[in-house]
């Protein structure tokens, strides 16, 4: 089997591979549901164009999601839905064909690379994930008001960053705070009119966009912090010693506690005068106070 190429000059695929074979054509997700739906969709392709308050689907159907199939039935229009519905069943399993999804996909993990110059590229110490995302969002009539939920800013190396994601919306799925976005539909990005730009334009003619981002791999347990040598040595001992106490520990069942046993207060008070607040003498002198 021959070994891929990598081209290491870019954050391109590897040569020998192209992602086109990856990305779904569409989304769809089945649910058991019991009827009604509480919907309204339209006659021709069944998009849902409202969902009702009372509704079993409220968070799990959207408006422009598309009902393809009941009970393995392929629903092609709404006369058809209709005579499916009206059957005697109490429990349906619903297919939803999904107008909004993202998709992500891991391309490596690399080291962070700095580009100093044209020719000049430095190469740090920082592990990075390099992601390949791809969100599907077709705007319809029934959507007033699209939001993708993505907000960036220039970080301090001038590079496009992810600084906020609405949550539960669509970018939140696969994009995070502190991600860098390093291209959009397979062009390099520097800037937010781009960005802009490139989204727009993919969302009007064809609905899909692309994104190629690089995540900084974050320590999600603790943070790491800088101890002094006498500390980290006494804490290797003791870790020493509790791994000696491990091996050879058979745990005890707790002592019994007596409950006619009663505990008593002593009654007496014992006081220790402050020396200052008698002798003002005692009292010691201290710079800077007011």
């Amino acid at each position: 089997m021959a070994k891929n190429k990598i081209d290491n000059t870019s954050l391109a695929l590897d040569k020998d591979f192209t992602i086109d074979q990856l990305l779904p054509k569409e989304l769809v997700d089945h649910y058991m549901i019991r009827k009604p739906i509480g919907v309204r969709v339209h006659k021709q392709d069944c998009r849902i164009t409202h969902v009702l308050p009372e509704s079993i689907l409220i968070g799990k159907a959207f408006l422009g999601d598309c009902i393809v199939g009941i009970d393995d039935k392929v629903i092609t229009s709404g006369d058809e839905l209709h005579t499916k519905l009206k059957e005697k069943t109490e429990n349906i399993h619903l297919s939803l064909k999904r107008n909004m999804f993202s998709w992500c996909f891991h391309i490596r993990t690399t080291v962070e690379k700095i580009q100093i110059d044209r020719d000049v590229e430095r190469i740090t110490p920082n592990p990075v994930n390099h992601y390949f995302v791809l969100i599907r969002l077709r705007p319809t009539p029934e959507m007033q008001i699209i939001d993708l939920g993505l907000f960036v800013k220039y970080n301090n190396r001038d590079r496009l960053e992810v600084d906020y994601v609405t949550p539960n919306s669509l970018a939140s799925i696969h994009l995070k705070a502190g991600d860098v976005i390093r291209e959009c539909n397979s062009q390099q990005i520097c800037s937010k009119s781009m960005l802009r730009y490139h989204i727009a334009n993919s969302i009007a003619s064809s609905g899909v966009f692309t994104l190629l981002v690089e995540s900084p791999i974050r320590d999600t347990v603790r943070d790491h912090i800088d101890l002094a040598d006498d500390v980290v040595q006494i804490a290797d001992k003791a870790a020493e010693e509790f791994k000696k106490l491990g091996k050879g520990y058979v745990p005890q069942p707790p002592k019994k506690v007596n409950p006619k046993r009663n505990i008593k207060l002593k009654e007496e008070k014992t006081e220790y005068p402050i020396v200052s607040d008698i002798d003002p003498s005692k009292l010691r002198p201290c710079k800077n106070a007011s």
